[in-house]
Parts: C-alpha cells; sequence; structure tokens
C-alpha cells in the first residue's frame, strides 16, 4: 500500500490540536494557578513584612513604657535625666512616624529599651517579702546546693577587661546566683566591644550602664543576687539603647518639646445610657 503525503496530513493536525488542548486544560488546572475571590485583595492589603503596622506597634509600646515608668520613676537626678531622654526618643519617633521607617523604629525601640532600664533599676530597690522562698530555677538538671559546688560558694563575677569569665563546669552555672551571673556576663560582653558616645543622650545612656554594672558586681560578691540580676539588667537595656540610637544616626541633640496639637471637634459623644 503507497501512503502519500496529503493523506498523512490530517491526522498529523488533528493529533497536534489534541495536544494543544490537553496541554491548556492542565494548565488552567492546576492549584495555585488561579487565587480564590478576595485572595489577591488580602495578600495587597497585607503588605510588606515589617510595614507601617510594626512601626506603629513599636512606637505603641515605647509610649507605654514611658509611660509606666514615669508614674513610679527612681528616685535621683540621674534617673531622672534618662527618662527625659527616653521621652525625646520618643518624640523624635513620632515626629518622623511614617516617613522615615528606619528612623522612627530605631528611636522608639531606644525608649523602650530606656524605660526597661529604668524599671529594673526600679526593681532593684524592692525588699524581699518575709517568708516567701523565691521559686526554683528552670533546670533540667538536680538543684544546686545555696553555697554553690561542692560548699565552695557561688562563683565569681566576670573579670574586668578582655578575658572576661573563666570557663566552669556546668554544676557552677546552676544556683540561685545563675541569673544575676548570666545577666553580668551579658553585660561584660556588650561593655567589652561598645564605644563609648562623646557626648549626649548616649554618654549619659552608657555612663549610667558602667555604674550600675558595678553596683551589680557588688551586690553580687554581697550574696544579694535578685538585685545585682536587676541591676544587670538595667545596665544592659542602656547599653542597647546606644546601638539604636546609632542605627537612627541620633546626633545627640535634645528636641524641644512639640507644640500642642490644635483643638479639634473633639471624641463624639457617648450612646445614650438607658434607664
Amino acid at each position: 500500500m503507497r501512503f502519500t503525503s496529503g493523506r498523512l496530513i490530517g491526522p498529523a493536525l488533528f493529533l497536534v490540536a489534541s495536544l494543544l488542548v490537553v496541554t491548556a486544560g492542565g494548565a488552567i488546572g492546576q492549584p495555585g494557578k488561579d487565587k480564590e475571590p478576595g485572595k489577591e485583595k488580602k495578600d495587597k492589603d497585607k503588605g510588606p513584612k515589617g510595614g507601617p503596622e510594626k512601626g506603629t506597634k513599636e512606637l505603641r509600646k515605647a509610649f507605654d513604657s514611658i509611660t509606666d515608668a514615669a508614674q513610679n520613676a527612681p528616685s535621683g537626678q540621674e534617673a531622672a535625666r534618662l527618662l527625659d531622654h527616653a521621652k525625646n526618643f520618643y518624640r523624635a519617633a513620632h515626629r518622623a512616624h511614617p516617613d522615615e521607617p528606619r528612623r522612627f523604629r530605631e528611636l522608639a525601640l531606644a525608649a523602650t529599651d530606656a524605660a526597661r532600664g529604668l524599671d529594673h533599676l526600679r526593681r532593684a530597690s524592692y525588699q524581699p517579702v518575709a517568708n516567701l522562698p523565691e521559686p526554683p530555677l528552670d533546670s533540667d538538671g538536680p538543684p544546686a546546693p545555696k553555697d554553690g559546688p561542692k560548699a565552695k560558694g557561688p562563683p565569681p563575677a566576670p573579670k574586668d577587661g578582655p578575658r572576661g569569665r573563666e570557663p566552669r563546669d556546668a554544676a557552677s552555672e546552676s544556683g540561685p546566683w545563675a541569673p544575676a551571673l548570666d545577666a553580668l556576663t551579658d553585660v561584660h560582653n556588650q561593655l567589652a566591644t561598645a564605644e563609648p558616645p562623646a557626648r549626649g543622650a548616649g554618654r549619659d545612656f552608657f555612663e549610667s550602664a558602667k555604674s550600675a554594672n558595678r553596683q551589680a558586681r557588688t551586690a553580687y560578691e554581697a550574696g544579694d543576687y535578685r538585685k545585682a540580676a536587676e541591676l544587670a539588667r538595667a545596665a544592659g537595656a542602656w547599653l542597647r539603647v546606644n546601638e539604636h540610637l546609632e542605627r537612627a544616626e541620633w546626633d545627640g541633640a535634645t528636641a524641644p518639646p512639640p507644640a500642642p496639637e490644635p483643638k479639634g471637634k473633639g471624641a463624639p459623644p457617648l450612646p445614650p445610657a438607658k434607664n
């Protein structure tokens, strides 16, 4: 039997057309190609990760932290000066929102850490409650003796200088001194690499951090581990303030309080009360 090219063209075209139809149908039915109704709008409204909504939360957190610290601030001119700096950070962050997202977020974080340090400083002055034992440490191993491993006493605080804390065995890491020792070690590591600012608010927080660290070491050596931990945490929070100020390119200037906002129409009235 002889086959001619004309007889083969028809079946070949039919085969190609069938394959195109199957391929198109498969693409249409593939999952993820067609979005559900309203899904595209939700994705659009969600915005990029870390958008303005997250920044607004940082501002709110800073505002609440400063408000809490101002209600019962630690006494003394140093604490009052640090609180004033925290307020200035927040005001500058508020003015930078939302046009300068990086700046207002870093300044809001600086204000939060400044207020957090003041809260730890206030807690350091708390007196223990009589006949109220502290809760056990969160540890998987057996509790350590109160007098330290093998009755040698608690490990010493980190040494001043670049070497810092000497290595110790696991038994010496657990005990009532452990939270204070961890906080003191963190502060020591921060101080080892921190550059002291030349002036302004950054300098105040750096000097306050060093002072709180010295007091924490004294309390630790006296066996007051709760006070030592709170003072060391205050120092750590104040050292982090300078990290945020550096990223925000804070020039150290003290901005005046903003002018009061003009009064608008006010809040809407309450619904009528039911008798």
